[in-house]
This record gives structure tokens, C-alpha cells and sequence, in this order.
């Protein structure tokens, strides 16, 4: 589930990183960056220095250097908009089922999607983030699932049940091929819920009030700020191939209640590593060792217990 939450979290720079890294002498193509993930991606990449165009159906309120209005569906306006690019970020989509209908939803996120990378390739970009979202996983909108083991890494088999979790798992199979027949480097970030200072409580309540929700989601989220500086750190894309990665907080949105939750939906679900039951459910260690993502926003309530300790209990 990738949620359109966005807050006003600060846009702090982490791990010593100055505004200007990185992006000097790049411009960067963004679908949907007018979006609310999408106008804080334009604003980290412009913090650290990239020059950026925005394609969307909607003014970004000046946040990129250049807006184009146009349609994710129109191939060949893409890559004409696309021409003096030479990295992309495409975001654009509709964000959940029910939000459109299922076949509405299909041509956008899936014909979409393909469309933005046939028009990527004929303009020679190489270097691409797409956003992907936990729902590819089969969380959140379908049943709930039962994962192997946990914390789920990027080893668990995708199974949606939902067309916006399709949606997201034939963008990566589209990406996959893409990327071996053109020699692509695409990274594809599987994103939680995203929430900020202005939506954390409310989404908090939601899932108090849902105990169902939060165990289908696994209690997880990413703040707005986090996913977007994982967005521009995956940019550079120096792995070949189109490789997924979880992005998501270091801790969980349970309010202390993780060890209640984890016996009563996921009952005999084999715990690997050292884990915390205040850490996340879902494990970002790709994402770390492959571009150096590390949560820096934390809205959850830490606990002690470790999970191995739950489970012998």
C-alpha cells in the first residue's frame, strides 16, 4: 500500500551529506511530481542539487525547474519530454484499488508505466527509480498474508490479490524485461504507507481502530521524507539489471502491542535475525547495502521484548 500522505516533516539531510551532493550537472524526469510524494522528491533532489522537470497533470506550485503538462497513457509526448533528461523517477499512478476502476487502474499503472520506460529507452536514459509498493507483496488490501518468516525481505514470493498489487508486481516483471533487453539499471522501491507530521496521528488512529488493518499491513509505514531521499539515493543506479527493494521506517506503528498482534495473526510465522519487537516488519537491509538507505524518521512506540523471546514464551 503506498498511500498519497504527505506531512511537513524537515527535509534534513542525513549522514553528512551537503545540498549540493550528487546532483550537479543532472536533470531529472519525474512522473506524477506533483504528488505529494512526488513534491517532496522534486524538493530533495533540488536540495541536493539536480535539475529537475516535472511531468504531470497538474502545476507542482514551482517546486521543479521545468513543469510539462501531460499523460502518462501519451508514449510519444513522454519521451519528447523526456529529451535533455538523463535519470527518471516515475511515481505516476493511481495510488489504491477502489480509487478508479479496476480496468481504469490497469492501463494507467500497468500501460503506464510501460509506456514511461519505451520512452525512457528511445531517449538513451539508463538510470531509473520506479515507484513499486508493499501491495506487490500481497499486504494491505488483500487477505491478510501469511509470510514465511519475518521480517519479510525481497526473497518472500509475491502473491496480490488486489489489481493495484498486480499493477505494482507486472511493473516489476515490465522493468525486469526492460532492463536485460536494454541494459538498464532500474531500482524499484516497494514503499509501506507514507505519513508525516501532518498525518501520523490520524493514520495511527486508523490502524488503532482496525486491528485487522495494521496486522495486513504489517504495522508499517516510511515517513515522506525518508522515502523521498531514498528515492534520489537509489538514482545513480550503479547495480545492472532491475533489482526490488523495501523502504520503509525502522520501527512499527503496533503502540506497543506488537507481541499481542504477532500471536494473534501470525501464529507459528518463523522469526529471523536479531529482532526488536519496536523494529519493523519489514527488513530495509537491501536498500542499505545497495545504496546506503537508512530510516531516519521514527514514529513508533519502541518496546522491549526481542521476538525470539515472544516466540519462546
Amino acid at each position: 500500500m503506498t498511500s498519497p500522505n504527505e506531512g511537513s516533516a524537515p527535509w534534513a539531510a542525513a549522514g553528512g551529506e551537503t545540498s549540493a551532493d550528487h546532483g550537479a550537472g543532472h536533470r531529472v524526469g519525474v512522473t506524477g511530481g506533483s504528488g505529494r510524494l512526488g513534491r517532496a522528491v522534486l524538493q530533495e533532489l533540488g536540495n541536493h542539487g539536480y535539475a529537475t522537470t516535472n511531468f504531470d497533470q497538474v502545476p507542482d506550485g514551482n517546486l521543479a525547474d521545468e513543469y510539462v503538462r501531460g499523460d502518462i497513457l501519451d508514449g510519444e509526448h513522454v519521451a519528447r519530454w523526456l529529451k535533455g533528461c538523463d535519470r527518471l523517477i516515475h511515481l505516476a499512478a493511481i495510488p489504491a484499488p477502489g480509487s478508479a476502476s479496476a480496468d481504469w487502474l490497469t492501463q494507467v499503472n500497468v500501460l503506464g508505466t510501460y509506456r514511461v520506460l519505451a520512452a525512457a529507452v528511445s531517449v538513451g536514459i539508463s538510470q531509473i527509480v520506479v515507484a513499486s509498493s508493499v501491495s506487490a507483496l500481497g499486504l494491505a488490501w488483500g487477505r491478510r498474508f501469511l509470510p514465511a518468516y519475518l521480517p519479510i525481505d525481497e526473497a518472500v514470493p509475491l502473491s496480490p490479490e488486489d489489481e493495484y498489487g498486480v499493477s505494482k508486481q507486472v511493473n516489476e516483471i515490465y522493468a525486469a524485461t526492460f532492463a536485460r533487453r536494454h541494459h538498464l539499471r532500474i531500482a524499484l522501491l516497494r514503499f509501506p504507507a507514507i505519513v508525516g507530521l501532518e498525518t501520523i496521528e490520524a493514520f495511527r488512529a486508523q490502524l488503532a481502530g482496525d486491528k485487522e488493518l495494521g496486522a495486513r499491513m504489517l504495522w508499517s509505514y516510511v515517513d515522506i521524507a525518508d522515502a523521498a531521499r531514498a528515492c534520489r539515493l537509489a538514482l545513480p543506479g550503479e547495480t545492472p539489471g532491475a533489482h526490488p527493494y523495501y523502504i520503509a521506517a525502522g520501527d512499527n506503528l503496533a503502540g506497543g502491542e506488537l507481541e499481542a498482534g504477532l500471536r494473534e495473526y501470525f501464529p507459528g510465522v518463523v522469526f529471523r535475525g536479531n529482532f526488536a519487537s519496536g523494529g519493523s516488519l519489514i527488513s530495509t537491509a537491501a536498500a542499505q547495502a545497495a545504496f546506503g538507505y537508512r530510516p531516519q524518521v521514527a514514529w513508533g512506540t519502541p518496546s522491549a521484548p526481542s521476538c525470539n523471546q515472544i516466540r519462546e514464551e
